[in-house]
Order: structure tokens, then sequence, then C-alpha cells
């Protein structure tokens, strides 16, 4: 798997939780929502760059 592919499989997911989020969590709380899941999209990007540069 290249990390083009793992990155555009990543992002589709990031973006349908960020849609889900938009219609579970109060509108308060929505910008800590979206930050951690920056967070952990950023943290997955780094680990699948990581795991394909050991290949």
């Amino acid at each position: 798997m290249s990390f083009k592919k793992a990155f555009n499989i990543g992002y589709v997911i990031f973006l349908i939780i960020l849609v889900a989020l938009y219609f579970l969590v109060p509108a308060e709380n929505m910008w800590i929502a979206v930050v951690i899941l920056s967070f952990l999209f950023g943290l997955y990007q780094l680990v699948v760059g990581y795991k394909l540069k050991e290949k």
C-alpha cells in the first residue's frame, strides 16, 4: 500500500467522522471534538508514514 492510498483512506474516514460529529456533538463542544479528531488524523499520518518508510 502506498502512502497516497493510505492517506486517501484515512482522509475519507476523517471526513465521515467529521460529518458524524456535526450531528452527534453539541455545538458548544464541537471545537474540542474537531481539534481531537484533527490531532488523531495527524497522528495516523505520522504512523503510516513511518511504517511505510520502514518497508
